[in-house]
């Protein structure tokens, strides 16, 4: 999620260069940003169940490549 053209150029660099495959929301307007809830510019992840409903967040840097981190998200997101 990112807010400007800078900032989504980096996010594009940093997508592409960790070959993330997921959908990512680049946030271009205050209006989506007060709908989703977006305070400051630390980063900031939103779950979106398959419904299109917001199901979590997480506020801040994670270590994503952990093995932690992945059986946490299998199991919010039933991942067999």
């Amino acid at each position: 999620m990112t807010i400007d053209g800078e900032r989504k150029n980096a996010a594009k660099k940093i997508i592409d260069g960790k070959k993330i495959t997921l959908p990512v929301l680049l946030l271009l307007k205050e209006k989506t940003m007060d709908q989703y809830g977006v305070r400051g510019w630390m980063p900031q992840i939103f779950y979106v169940d398959q419904q299109g409903m917001m199901i979590g967040k997480t506020i801040g840097a994670r270590n994503w490549e952990g093995t932690d981190t992945w059986l946490c998200l299998r199991e919010l997101f039933d991942i067999k």
